[in-house]
């Protein structure tokens, strides 16, 4: 189950660090700006993180640890691939941040791909927790969903690259006016599903 951020001194430092980094870089906050945000003492944020880089360490494995609680079983959904129409079982396999989790964890995302071409750590970062994370639960099921004839042939690693870069965009356009809620997720990922064709036995089932 994944960790609710509270109120300690501790989540408070990690509540304004995920802001701030998202919204400057991480480069350009010093861990006086975020003390002071934090309303506490500068010099109070080494008895929580010893450097600002454990102070991203620590969002990053929140992020983690939450992308793993919010997958659903993969031997779960590879037995659902076998009796329940195609399209219901790949829209369970969606990942969902928890509702009081997700502003931040987006802007830890964010604070990600602002390192791209920059900090080899934020790059395994996303490609463990976005491309990664996708390709093992997606990559098997789909190719289960092909071996029982329930869908069509498809070019599979194409397909999860398509999504994967979909899903990760949703993070950027959700840090502007352009924010992309949970439902209008659900109903994007439906449509890019929709490009997985049942056979036709399934059709008649879905449709």
């Amino acid at each position: 189950m994944a960790k609710q951020i509270g109120n300690t001194t501790r989540d408070k430092i990690l509540k304004v660090a995920a802001y701030q980094f998202a919204q400057r870089g991480y480069d350009k906050v010093t861990t006086r700006e975020i003390a002071k945000d934090a309303e506490i003492n500068p010099a109070s944020i080494y008895h929580h993180f010893p450097s600002k880089e454990d102070i991203l360490d620590s969002l990053y494995a929140l992020y983690s640890l939450e992308r793993k609680s919010g997958y659903p079983d993969l031997n779960e959904l590879m037995q659902l691939a076998e009796t329940d129409p195609p399209h219901d079982v790949l829209l369970k396999s969606i990942f969902s941040y928890s509702d009081k989790n997700v502003e931040m964890l987006d802007q830890i995302l964010i604070t990600a791909a602002r390192g791209l071409g920059i900090d080899p750590k934020s790059e395994r970062f996303i490609r463990e927790n976005i491309f990664e994370s996708v390709e093992n639960v997606l990559k098997p099921l789909l190719e289960r969903l092909i071996e029982l004839g329930r869908v069509k042939p498809l070019d599979v690693d194409l397909f999860i690259k398509v999504l994967n870069f979909y899903c990760f965009s949703v993070a950027a356009f959700n840090k502007s006016t352009f924010r992309i809620g949970f439902a209008e997720f659900q109903k994007e990922m439906a449509l890019l599903f929709s490009l997985v064709e049942p056979c036709h036995s399934e059709r008649s089932e879905e449709y």
